[in-house]
């Protein structure tokens, strides 16, 4: 299988509860990155064939629903994933409030459990 990334995405008024996040038919986001593929179909963004596709996805992505100005800011988020998606297991989980709401918008590179595997394979 090509290695590829899985990016996930949830943006809701709150930090969704535990027990949704538990719950793999819950619209919420994983407590353990690794169970992001048992979460619904639906929550997928899309995948990527290289980490430099994945960290573009993911640049406008906090473009579009920016960190309030008291979180870190865009380009250390975006700095702090290229050097994760560099690394074992090259995983990245983005979590932060805006104005109205908590987004999720994580990275998870695939381990074999694949909700969609790239175009190819």
């Amino acid at each position: 299988m090509t290695p590829h990334w899985h990016a996930y995405t949830y943006t809701g008024p709150s930090r969704p509860r535990d027990s949704d996040a538990r719950n793999p038919a819950a619209a919420a986001p994983p407590l353990v990155i690794a169970e992001w593929p048992g979460k619904p179909l639906s929550m997928l963004a899309g995948t990527f064939t290289t980490a430099e596709a994945a960290l573009d996805w993911l640049a406008q992505q906090l473009a579009e629903t920016p960190p309030l100005p008291t979180a870190l800011p865009a380009a250390a988020i975006l700095a702090h994933a290229r050097a994760r998606l560099a690394a074992h297991p090259a995983d990245e989980v983005t979590r932060y409030y805006t104005a109205g709401s908590y987004v999720a918008r994580d990275l998870v590179r695939c381990t074999g459990r694949c909700p969609a595997p790239p175009a190819g394979d």
